[in-house]
């Protein structure tokens, strides 16, 4: 470790500049393909898969009267959906359900030891007979703490899902003052802190009917 230090202390200025920018272009890659990749592949399924009960609940709502001996698979498949249902955002209107979730967001971010930067309301998307909210958030934080508020959206009460995350290392919007300060430390501590940018997603319950 000495060895290390007193190697870091011989580089110039420059190279240690050089050494960081190149430190933080490796520790992106390694991001984005082992964790930033991995992980939108798995939202994109996890969607599909919303989409798909949806749409067969819809499906199933028609054919229900004119099919007797699919009554029992129907029943089935609203007890299911049901419990499904139950994770949805508790609003009915985007305004309240975008409300909602921002809140969640910002509560979650916390908890998880990120700071919240902005959060920007998105137009809500349809989803078969259902409405889906979608917030934007920009959050700064190190990676174990993006790490638990990913596990607090995919294990939560609410049914969420991110449809879009970027990440960026801290270090790129500083001021020269602050990159000057910057360079007296380790790559490591440099390449630390991030901004992230992820849009949350979430099915607004119905209105009942009257």
């Amino acid at each position: 470790m000495r060895q290390l230090i007193h190697l870091w202390q011989r580089f110039s200025g420059r190279e240690r500049l050089l050494a960081g920018v190149a430190g933080a272009i490796l520790v992106l890659a390694v991001l984005r393909y082992g964790v930033v990749d991995p992980y939108r592949a798995y939202v994109q399924r996890l969607q599909e898969r919303i989409e798909r009960e949806a749409d067969r609940v819809s499906q199933m709502r028609e054919r229900k009267d004119s099919a007797p001996d699919l009554a029992r698979y129907v029943t089935d498949l609203r007890q299911q959906f049901t419990t499904l249902e139950a994770r949805f955002i508790p609003e009915t209107t985007p305004a309240l359900a975008t409300a909602q979730l921002q809140e969640r967001l910002q509560t979650l971010a916390g908890q998880s030891g990120l700071e919240l930067v902005s959060a920007q309301v998105m137009k809500e998307q349809p989803l078969g007979d259902y409405r889906k909210a979608l917030v934007q958030v920009t959050l700064r934080g190190e990676l174990p703490a993006l790490a638990n508020f990913l596990a607090g959206i995919e294990y939560g009460d609410w049914l969420l899902s991110v449809s879009s995350l970027e990440m960026r290392s801290a270090s790129g919007r500083r001021s020269r003052a602050r990159r000057r300060r910057a360079r007296r430390r380790t790559t490591a501590q440099a390449n630390k802190s991030l901004n992230i940018t992820l849009t949350v997603g979430g099915v607004m319950r119905q209105a009942d009917a009257s």
